[in-house]
């Protein structure tokens, strides 16, 4: 895929799944969506929502580990640093053509691939992010956009 169009179709996802509202509460709901939503992917994927800085959902099943909660940790230094989708990111480096070091970023602190996503509140603010690890970056990427898919359903949000 061009990176041009690689790069409108990250945006356009993050304007897709702005939340109108989001409260503790949904927490739950949508780390179960997540989950639910990554069975249909070959491979365990590990799961996690932050809100204002700290977890408030985790998921790691069998075949997952310390391994993913360090890639999810480079996901979601991304993801806040940046207030941008992991793959977002990524698609903005292709599209540039740069690095993680030249944007200043260290690679071993930050990621560019997917998998990180920010729960963006309508108005503008990130008060959070949801990632997944496991699989390739790309499913990675899928599986939140359908667990976000099942969310937005759920809370007729479309």
């Amino acid at each position: 895929m061009d990176s041009k169009v690689f790069y409108e179709q990250c945006l356009a996802e993050e304007k897709k799944y702005i939340f109108p509202e989001f409260a503790r509460s949904d927490v739950w709901d949508l780390g179960c969506d997540l989950v639910e939503a990554a069975k249909v992917f070959s491979g365990p994927l590990a799961v996690t929502v932050w809100i204002n800085g700290a977890e408030a959902f985790a998921y790691y099943p069998e075949g997952t580990g310390a391994f993913h909660d360090m890639w999810l940790t480079r996901k979601r230094n991304t993801v806040t640093a940046l207030g941008m989708a992991s793959m977002t990111f990524k698609a903005k480096l292709a599209y540039n053509g740069s690095s993680l070091e030249d944007e200043g970023l260290d690679p071993a602190k930050y990621v560019a691939c997917g998998g990180g996503f920010p729960i963006r509140i309508k108005g503008g603010c990130v008060i959070g992010f949801i990632g997944c690890s496991g699989l390739a970056d790309s499913e990675d990427h899928a599986a939140i956009l359908a667990g976000l898919d099942r969310f937005f359903a759920r809370k007729g949000w479309k």
